[in-house]
């Protein structure tokens, strides 16, 4: 359907797995998730080896793991990990890879999906709650994945089948723009 694999960012709760899996379903092509291929990789989970290693570790781990990453033979969807939008390597290599769609979520959406921030990779600082750590994850990620994104698709609001086909319709158009 695609000439180009679809790359999803956003943040973490953000549907990226979710709405990817439902737009590779739709369009007939494979679902690969990079935080799953990495926990295979790492041989433990994300959590796991931030806590044993250490997040600089782990980001060092996570940018080289994205930009190993080949390209497929036929187009693919691709879901990242939230914190890949501070790599500039790893998202020239997944640029590279195919076209790159801002899955935005609002900070109020956000709040209601991520009851369990330590599962999702969403670690507080010293003497900070996990409001201020959403909060200061979301001020620093937002602008980067607006920068690296060649479609955004807003799903305030919307059901998950309108924004799967508000994705494929989004990334058509791109593909088509003259």
């Amino acid at each position: 359907m695609f000439r180009h694999s679809i790359v999803i960012i956003g943040m973490p709760g953000s549907g990226k797995s979710t709405i990817g899996r439902m737009v590779a379903d739709e369009c007939r092509m494979e679902f690969v998730d990079t935080d799953e291929l990495l926990v295979a990789h790492l041989g433990m989970s994300l959590q796991e080896y931030i806590d044993a290693k250490g997040s600089d570790a782990f980001a060092r781990e996570e940018e080289k793991f994205i930009c190993g990453m080949e390209p497929p033979a036929e187009p693919r969807v691709i879901s990242t990990g939230g914190s890949v939008v501070l790599y500039p390597k790893a998202m020239e290599h997944l640029k590279m890879l195919g076209i790159v769609v801002f899955l935005d979520c609002s900070l109020p959406l956000l709040r209601k999906r991520l009851w369990n921030f330590e599962s999702r990779g969403i670690v507080p600082g010293e003497g900070e709650d996990k409001e201020q750590a959403l909060l200061d994850i979301y001020s620093r990620r937002e602008p980067l994945y607006y920068k690296y994104a060649d479609v955004r698709v807003d799903q305030s609001g919307k059901g998950r089948k309108t924004i799967v086909n508000m994705m494929i319709r989004e990334v058509e158009l791109y593909e088509n723009r003259p």
